[in-house]
């Protein structure tokens, strides 16, 4: 998926984890997501527009989960699962500059 929109939908068939669901919808609930598929996809990336609306729709989101204060018993609770939806603000200079880099080499 290159130069994605807002209305990009995700392809059904793959390993893609919301299939159908258009990007901005994606963004809302897991914009981690979006910035994974960024910094580890080759193909991913944003358009110039719907990165500039990335940034508007997630202005102020930060990842919410909070490192455990005491000493787990399990060396397995006190890590985080990525699996399960965070935020992340698109307003990030290294996201942005990795993004341009894809654009350009289309």
């Amino acid at each position: 998926m290159k130069d994605c929109s807002l209305n990009s939908t995700f392809p059904n068939s793959g390993n893609w984890k919301y299939k159908g669901e258009t990007i901005e919808e994606v963004l809302r609930k897991d914009s981690g997501y979006i910035k994974d598929l960024i910094k580890l996809h080759p193909y991913f990336c944003l358009s110039k527009e719907c990165m500039f609306e990335a940034q508007q729709i997630t202005k102020g989101f930060y990842d919410k989960w909070v490192k455990p204060k005491h000493m787990p018993q399990n060396i397995f609770e006190g890590l985080r699962v990525y699996s399960k939806p965070y935020d992340f603000d698109f307003n990030d200079e290294e996201v942005v500059r990795l993004n341009n880099l894809k654009l350009s080499n289309t």
